[in-house]
C-alpha cells in the first residue's frame, strides 16, 4: 500500500512487489517442509529448536544470522513473512491482532498473551489505520513494541514489580526476532548471560523473560549454541549511516538524456542534499532512521536483509495527489511492503517549491508513522 498517502480520504492497501533478493533461495526455505513431511502431526517448538541446533552443529553454522535464517525457517509457518511477487497475492494462516497506536505496548501484551499458536506470522491492524498487513504494519508494530519495551522495563534496571509482565515481553522480544522485526538489542550483559544460562535466574524478572524466548525456541538455540547471542549484543555496525541508508535506496532512473531523467537527477540531488543535512542534524528531530521507517516500517535493516531491495520510484508531482493541507504536490510517500519511496519530481508543466519548502514537506512526510492517513 501506499503507506504514508496524500489525502486522509484516501484509503489504501499494502500491494505486493516483485522480489529483487537471492536470500530465500539458499535451500533453508523448504527445510521445514522436509521435515514435517516425515511426522503426521507439526512437531513442538522445542523439537524444531533441537532440529536447528543438530543441523547448525553438523554443518559448523557459527554466524549469528544464518542461524537465524535457519531457525525462521523451520519455526516460523503459516503465510509468508513479506511480499516476493506483486502478481501473487499472500496466502496462508496468520495471527491477526488489533493495536491501539496511542497505546501500543498495552494492547500488544492484551492481544499476545492470548494467542494460541504463537509460530504463525502475525499480521497487525492499527486501530483506524486502513492498510492490509503484508509486512510494513508488522514491522512497524516491532519498532514501536521494542521501544517501548525498552523504556518501562529495562531502562534503569528491571522492575521487579512488574516481573509478572516479562514474560509476554520475552513473547514480544522473541517474536521480533524471528518475524524480521528490529533485534532487541538493550540487555545488559549479565542480565543477557543469565537469560540463555541452563542455571535458574536469580532475578525474577530474568526467569520470567526466559519463558518467553523458550516458547518460541530461541533460548534453547541460544543454550545450546553460544554464538548466537551475538545477535542481542549492541554494536555499531548495526547504526544508520547517511552511505547505509543512500546504498539502500536504490534509484530506478529513466533512460539517460530523456527530460524525465534529468528531472529525476534532479529531485534525486535534493534529496541526497536533504539526507546530508538530516546526518548532520541540521533537520531538526529527524533522523536517517526516519527516513527508512517510512518507506520500510524499520528504521534499521534486519539481520536478514529486506526480502524485497528498498528503492525510490519517480513520479510526475503534476499526476501525485495533492495533500489538502499543504496543497503541495510534492509531498513523499510509500508503499512500506514493496520498500518504496516514491519521490514527486517536476514537469515542464510544474515548476519545484524552494528548497526549504521542498525539505519541510519531506520533514512532514517522514515524521508521519501512521498507515492510511497523514
Amino acid at each position: 500500500m501506499l503507506s504514508r498517502p496524500l489525502s486522509a480520504q484516501q484509503t489504501s492497501s499494502e500491494m505486493q512487489s516483485p522480489s529483487v533478493s537471492e536470500e530465500g533461495s539458499t535451500g533453508i526455505g523448504s527445510e521445514r517442509e522436509e521435515t514435517l513431511a516425515d511426522n503426521t502431526e507439526d512437531p513442538s517448538v522445542d523439537l524444531l529448536a533441537k532440529r536447528c541446533v543438530n543441523y547448525c552443529r553438523t554443518n559448523g553454522i557459527e554466524n549469528p544470522v544464518e542461524i537465524l535464517r535457519y531457525a525462521q525457517s523451520l519455526i516460523v509457518r503459516g503465510r509468508p513473512l513479506d511480499v516476493q511477487d506483486v502478481s501473487e497475492s499472500l496466502e496462508g494462516e496468520t495471527n491477526f491482532i488489533l493495536i491501539n497506536r496511542q497505546d501500543v505496548l498495552k494492547s500488544a501484551m492484551d492481544e499476545i498473551q492470548f494467542l494460541k499458536d504463537l509460530t504463525l506470522t502475525l499480521s497487525i491492524g492499527f486501530y483506524g489505520e486502513c492498510a492490509e498487513d503484508y509486512g510494513g504494519p508488522r514491522k512497524e508494530f516491532f519498532r514501536l513494541c521494542l521501544r517501548d519495551i525498552k523504556a518501562t522495563y529495562f531502562d534503569n534496571g528491571l522492575k521487579d514489580h512488574l516481573a509478572d509482565d516479562y514474560s509476554t515481553i520475552g513473547l514480544i522480544m522473541a517474536l521480533s526476532t524471528l518475524q524480521n522485526g528490529n533485534i532487541p538489542r538493550f540487555l545488559r550483559e549479565d542480565h543477557l548471560q543469565a537469560l540463555f544460562s541452563s542455571q535458574e535466574p536469580s532475578n525474577p524478572c530474568i526467569a520470567k523473560l526466559q519463558i518467553g524466548f523458550k516458547n518460541l525456541g530461541l533460548f534453547q538455540i541460544g543454550n545450546a549454541i553460544p554464538n548466537f547471542l551475538h545477535l542481542f549484543r549492541p554494536s555499531q555496525s548495526y547504526a544508520m549511516s547517511r552511505r547505509m541508508l543512500m546504498t539502500l535506496l536504490l534509484p530506478n532512473f529513466s533512460e539517460e538524456g530523456s527530460n524525465a531523467r534529468r528531472f529525476e537527477t534532479e529531485i534525486y540531488e535534493l534529496f541526497s542534499k536533504y539526507t546530508r543535512l538530516t546526518a548532520s542534524g541540521q533537520r531538526g528531530a529527524i533522523t536517517l532512521g526516519h527516513i527508512l521507517q517510512f518507506v520500510t516500517g524499520s528504521d534499521e535493516e534486519p539481520p536478514l536483509g529486506f526480502r524485497v531491495a528498498p528503492s525510490i520510484e519517480f513520479v510526475q508531482a503534476t499526476s501525485h495527489s495533492t495533500n489538502p493541507h499543504t496543497e503541495c504536490p510534492f509531498l513523499p510517500t510509500a508503499n512500506t511492503c514493496a520498500n518504496t519511496l516514491y519521490l514527486p519530481r517536476r514537469t515542464n508543466e510544474s515548476l519545484l517549491p524552494s528548497e526549504e519548502q521542498l525539505f519541510n514537506l519531506y520533514d512532514l512526510a517522514f515524521a508521519n508513522a501512521y498507515f492510511g492517513k497523514l
